[in-house]
């Protein structure tokens, strides 16, 4: 998996912008979610370097999901807390992008084949499910 993700991981900053463009093109209710974004239209989020740094910081801690191998607990659990607490981001969202990242990553990557798909989405599934039982730790869902 990791050697499919080094181009992503190589340039966050520029797959980052091309993941949230696609959510908030796919998925526009969520782009509310984003109060720095909420109300820019599809070619004020383009080339806008908010959604460039928070597409970086998306793909930089995907990288360090994948990179910890299945050990992950630590970092889910900060993530959990900003994101639950902070944001209120309800786990459906990261679902969401998780089907998003997939997209992106079959029409981006080269090579990148059924069995990385399934690779890639086997790992996010298991991102997911960790991160709702750091959810329930909090008593967010």
């Amino acid at each position: 998996m990791l050697c499919f993700w080094a181009p992503v991981e190589a340039i966050p900053r520029c797959y980052g912008e091309i993941i949230l463009l696609r959510l908030f093109e796919t998925h526009p209710d969520v782009q509310k979610l984003f109060l720095k974004f909420v109300g820019l239209s599809k070619e004020q989020l383009q080339n806008n370097p908010g959604v460039q740094a928070h597409g970086e910081i998306v793909v930089c801690k995907l990288t360090e999901i994948l990179k910890a191998k299945g050990e992950h607990k630590e970092i889910l659990k900060a993530l959990a807390e900003s994101h639950a607490k902070q944001h209120k981001i309800p786990l459906v969202n990261f679902q969401i992008i998780s089907e998003v990242i997939v997209t992106v990553a079959i029409e981006n990557l080269d090579g990148f084949g059924p069995d990385a798909q399934i690779a890639l989405k086997n790992v996010l599934k298991t991102f997911q499910i960790d991160l709702e039982a750091c959810y329930d730790e909090l008593g967010f869902k």
